[in-house]
């Protein structure tokens, strides 16, 4: 596993994904991990910094720059991470966990990914009503749109927002 590399204040950046934008930013989360950030129920917003804000149909373009801004959590539909240091909570004791090949449908979106859980059958019920956290991490992803199949993008974490999730469906190993 690769090491974040951080800014000296503590930041990460990342691609947060919103129902119609893509906010690249950074965000400060000093020696935290940014999912311990977004399982802070302190707050409901993550403060981002130098964020590029371009539409999920064209990527590419940056309709608009800003030096801070305020991102509502319930409102990220996932986030596309550089490396998975920052999708695995350091708040959490982990257990040897499989790799389930999952399915995901959100706003805009279908995410392929792997899913660690405790067995190799995935019983999404359980997933959903028993994990406390608020995002769901994928390893090995990729985001692609549904309705501009050409947009696509691949990372080694997902952090899918349960809350926006329409269709979980696991699959079967090749």
């Amino acid at each position: 596993m690769r090491q974040v590399q951080r800014i000296s204040t503590g930041r990460v950046t990342a691609d947060f994904f919103t129902g119609n934008y893509r906010f690249s930013a950074s965000i400060i989360v000093y020696k935290r991990r940014l999912v311990d950030v977004l399982a802070d129920r302190m707050t409901d917003y993550l403060d981002i910094v130098d964020v590029y804000i371009s539409r999920i149909n064209t990527p590419g373009d940056i309709v608009a720059t800003y030096k801070k801004g305020s991102l509502v959590k319930d409102e990220i539909t996932f986030i596309m991470l550089p490396d998975e240091v920052e999708g695995i909570s350091k708040e959490r004791f982990y257990t040897t966990r499989d790799d389930i090949p999952v399915f995901f449908s959100v706003p805009s979106f279908e995410i392929h990914g792997q899913l660690k859980w405790g067995t190799s059958q995935l019983d999404i019920k359980k997933l959903l009503s028993t994990d406390t956290q608020k995002f769901l991490a994928l390893t090995n992803a990729a985001a692609v749109n549904s309705l501009v199949p050409e947009v696509r993008f691949e990372g080694p974490m997902v952090l899918v927002n349960k809350s926006k999730v329409q269709v979980i469906c696991g699959l079967d190993p090749d």
